[in-house]
């Protein structure tokens, strides 16, 4: 378990850095199989603007083979934002720990292909402008699978949609969450 931590308009002091390697080491206490050998990394940042009030943020993101879990927190104080992203994190390893052990038993699907990883690749091209304009890209590897598991990933991210190749198709598709707590299907026509 490799982690990077990086700050953003906040200075990363040695008490801080111990903190959230403390935090993560619980991690590794229960899902040591599951995370060895795999990046993690850190985002911490404040926001300048002093009207919000939650402007401690906390990002976590673990680079699993073919997997992303991602745990994004914000709150007053940076330390309890690292502990309530700390025990997200907890919930997700272990709900994925289920979903691939009971795959495993059912034998349902193999485990990813490593070489088909979802990992980002980020063009840093991040200027700042309030007139809708697009200020951040990301480009990453599509991975063909089913929505089922499109949904599974959308939920192991904590993002609002996910991109991928659906595996039935090969089309590519977007599956996003609503706000009544179902799933949607985005499915182009040309």
């Amino acid at each position: 378990m490799n982690i990077l931590i990086e700050g953003k308009n906040i200075e990363l002091t040695g008490a801080l850095k111990d903190y959230v390697k403390d935090k993560l080491s619980r991690l590794r206490k229960h899902y040591e199989h599951i995370i060895k050998d795999h990046d993690i990394r850190v985002k911490l940042s404040t926001a300048k603007n002093p009207r919000i009030t939650n402007h401690s943020i906390t990002e976590v993101t673990i680079f699993l083979d073919g997997k992303i879990i991602r745990s994004e927190h914000a709150s007053e104080d940076m330390y309890a934002s690292i502990d309530l992203v700390a025990d997200k994190l907890e919930r997700q390893l272990h709900k994925y720990k289920d979903k691939v052990y009971r795959s495993l038993q059912h034998k349902e699907r193999p485990l990813p292909n490593p070489e088909l990883t979802g990992v980002l690749l980020e063009s840093g091209n991040n200027k700042h402008s309030y007139e809708g304009k697009i200020i951040k890209s990301k480009k990453f590897r599509l991975q063909p699978l089913t929505p089922e598991e499109a949904t599974e990933q959308l939920d192991l991210i904590s993002h609002d949609f996910y991109v991928f190749i659906n595996s039935e198709t090969n089309e590519i598709n977007t599956i996003y969450r609503r706000k009544d707590g179902d799933y949607g299907l985005i499915e182009p026509v040309l």
